[in-house]
């Protein structure tokens, strides 16, 4: 389905977007930004992973998917992580990294962390981990009246904030309380595509979808300023974590019909290459952010003036991100070491 394919490339530029911006250093607009995208930009992954999981394929055989899935997924983490441990040993006597390598060692096997500084990747392991509670759950319930699952939607958040409070204001190992939210947003997509199939969102009236797509968008905008950024990351979900279960449903389903909307066009083709790279992209895009310093040096800009106006350099971190994530996605597909690392793959 072109559309899934053409929302996750419109999330995957809302997450190199947010990562540009952050720190905001004050800057209100930014904030306000962020705290749009971060909203719903997540949780779209999560509930297209509901939505297009096959459970009468994959039913009979749920340790295969396990596996197939945990290689896509679980692969490109460890491998990734255990890179950027070999990496910090040289750095760590001649540039502050802030962490050692045994540092990275515990957190890697705390599977959170570290705390203030927290790595990206924690999104591949929960949500292997929250589709894997998921494909559980759609087994054993599948024979039943399929409004079995609904109470789940509120029972998993229920315990993931429970936990998180338990934890705090220490992370939660191995993000269990995002794993749960996770498995809670798999369960919304299910719902949704046994409602509606993967038909593209829009309908027979235009002036209709328009009202939809306006209200969905007034609406996130007020709910996202009031809750605020989210990062599941440092185990916070803004200041109301069941409005956060509300726009992140209702934001997906804005990108939904943002995209059946979307006549076929370069830029839907374009959106469309980065949904099918955008594991790749996710990545790999934070670390061409450090070249942006590098960048700046060759105009004069010290490391000081760069960190003291460091918000003033999203766009700059922004294009160079993707301008270079792209070339790389393209080699990945090339290669086949490269392929295993980042998607978990050696086929080409």
């Amino acid at each position: 389905m072109e559309w899934i394919d053409i929302s996750k490339g419109v999330g995957i530029v809302g997450v190199v977007l947010t990562h540009s911006m952050i720190p905001w250093q004050d800057n209100a607009i930014l904030e306000s930004v962020v705290a749009f995208v971060t909203s719903f930009v997540m949780a779209l992954y999560f509930v297209l992973a509901g939505m297009t999981y096959n459970g009468e394929k994959h039913r009979e055989n749920l340790r295969y998917y396990a596996i197939s899935r945990g290689r896509q997924l679980l692969i490109p983490y460890f491998t990734i992580y255990i890179i950027m441990m070999l990496l910090f040993i040289p750095l760590e006597g001649s540039i502050d990294t802030y962490l050692t390598p045994i540092d990275l060692v515990f957190w890697l096997l705390y599977g959170a962390g570290p705390p203030g500084q927290p790595t990206y990747l924690w999104f591949l392991p929960v949500l292997y981990f929250g589709l894997l509670i998921f494909v559980v759950i759609e087994s054993l319930t599948h024979a039943y009246d399929p409004r079995v699952k609904w109470p789940l939607v509120v029972l998993l958040p229920f315990l993931a904030f429970w936990i998180t409070d338990v934890f705090s204001p220490i992370l939660v190992p191995w993000r269990l309380n995002s794993v749960l939210l996770a498995t809670a947003f798999c369960i919304v997509g299910c719902e949704i595509s046994r409602y509606r199939g993967l038909r593209s969102w829009h309908t027979d009236s235009r002036i209709r979808d328009g009202a939809i797509f306006v209200i969905l968008l007034v609406f996130l905008i007020v709910a996202s300023q009031y809750n605020g950024f989210i990062s599941h990351a440092d185990d916070w979900l803004g200041t109301n974590g069941w409005l956060y279960l509300i726009t992140g449903t209702f934001g997906t389903i804005f990108i939904f019909m943002l995209t059946s909307l979307s006549k076929s066009s370069i830029v839907s083709r374009k959106m469309q290459f980065l949904g099918v790279g955008s594991q790749i992209i996710y990545e790999i895009h934070p670390i061409f952010f450090y070249l942006v310093p590098l960048i700046a040096s060759l105009f004069g800009l010290s490391a000081t003036d760069y960190a003291t106006s460091f918000a003033l350099f999203w766009p700059i971190r922004f294009v160079v991100a993707f301008g270079l994530s792209i070339p790389f996605t393209l080699l990945v597909y090339r290669n086949r070491l490269l392929s295993l690392i980042f998607t978990g793959k050696s086929e080409i």
